[in-house]
């Protein structure tokens, strides 16, 4: 959802925005969303959210609230979610008019993505090619290489207009160097900070600490679990980490307090298997985290600014060395490496570009929406 509350906070002064939401605070959970009055329209920030139990959302509910608002646009930020096929079944009926609708496959059509629970995905992509569920939508890549994936799966009819997911203007506008911990030689402290499962790789980060004999390294795990499958596993490998690893579990976190610990930790890991934008890289980098990333993200230039390195998973070898190799560095050399974190965070946080190409997806969109079906 942050890409969704950044488009409202830079768009609102525009565009009027309605969000349908689930009553969950995470994925999964049971926990609700507090301070709010689900099946209403509430103010939150700059928009009106109506929320409710996922178990609840269905076509007529969906048409209710597109009866209330009467929207110019309807944004999609899925391709697999329950809202998203409810409302495009749908639409699919000719329920909504000629409004046209943009989606965000967030990176689900990646193929690292696709490949995780590959069976389910391909029989429902075959089913919503036959059905064209998808017919007459436009796409919203946050890449080029996204844009790639989206006529790879759905072929060359799409309209496809990249525009990167949008961040806040500034993230941690309070910053210092001085807040980063002192790097010793023969010690590092690293930080995950992502979703516990399967397509974030944590498994990969963990077998490649059991090769580590030379000096000490402190990870932080920081995240929802969502597959305690997978959770169980990654428990059973930190259980056999050789003395020299600590490992802390931290569970999930309100985002204040989880940059607050991005700026106690030296570098952000995340040997992902598949990665869209990847918004937490952006605020590893904010909080003078150098990163330590698989190159299946869109930040596979982190190295040419100093402030990082994106290393292929088949090379594992590599891992461990690059990992080696921040235990043994000294302040001088991490205070180089974050020092270029930060500047490369501030200048892409105030790049022009991002906002203008999500405002040129917009009016391209609403120009065309009323002539499409």
């Amino acid at each position: 959802m942050w890409a969704v509350a950044n488009i409202v906070e830079r768009f609102s002064d525009r565009y009027d925005f309605f969000v349908v939401a689930g009553n969950r605070n995470e994925r999964g959970k049971t926990e609700k969303v507090s301070g709010v009055v689900e099946r209403a329209w509430n103010v939150v920030g700059s928009a009106q959210a109506y929320y409710l139990d996922p178990a609840e959302l269905n076509g007529e509910i969906i048409r209710q609230r597109f009866d209330e608002v009467r929207p110019d646009l309807v944004f999609l930020n899925s391709v697999f979610s329950t809202s998203t096929i409810r409302y495009l079944q749908a639409r699919k009926k000719g329920e909504f008019g000629a409004v046209h609708s943009v989606i965000a496959p967030c990176g689900e059509l990646l193929p690292g993505a696709l490949a995780i629970k590959p069976w389910k995905k391909r029989l429902f992509l075959a089913y919503a090619r036959t059905m064209a569920l998808y017919h007459g939508l436009i796409w919203r890549a946050s890449f080029e290489s996204e844009s790639e994936s989206i006529r790879k799966v759905f072929g060359l009819e799409p309209r496809i207009r990249i525009a990167a997911d949008l961040t806040p203007r500034t993230i941690l506008p309070k910053f210092r160097p001085a807040d980063k911990p002192v790097k010793h030689p023969g010690n590092v402290k690293l930080i995950f900070l992502s979703r516990i499962d399967r397509k974030k790789n944590l498994h990969f980060l963990l077998e490649r600490l059991q090769g580590l004999s030379d000096g000490s390294v402190e990870l932080e795990i920081i995240g929802p679990v969502d597959d305690r499958r997978y959770w169980t596993e990654c428990r059973s490998i930190i259980e056999k980490l050789p003395p020299n690893i600590s490992v802390s579990m931290l569970g999930a976190m309100d985002n204040a307090s989880a940059l607050e610990r991005l700026t106690k930790a030296h570098f952000f890991v995340l040997p992902t298997l598949s990665e869209n934008f990847g918004y937490v890289c952006i605020e590893a980098l904010s909080a003078g985290c150098p990163l330590i990333i698989s190159d299946r993200t869109e930040w596979n230039w982190v190295e040419g600014a100093g402030a990082g390195w994106a290393i292929p998973l088949e090379d594992r070898s590599a891992w461990l060395d690059r990992i080696s190799e921040v235990v043994a560095q000294a302040q001088d050399d991490f205070a180089r490496m974050s020092s270029a974190a930060r500047s490369l965070a501030v200048e892409w946080l105030k790049e022009p570009k991002l906002e203008a190409a999500t405002a040129e997806l917009f009016d391209f969109a609403i120009g065309s929406g009323r002539s499409a079906k």
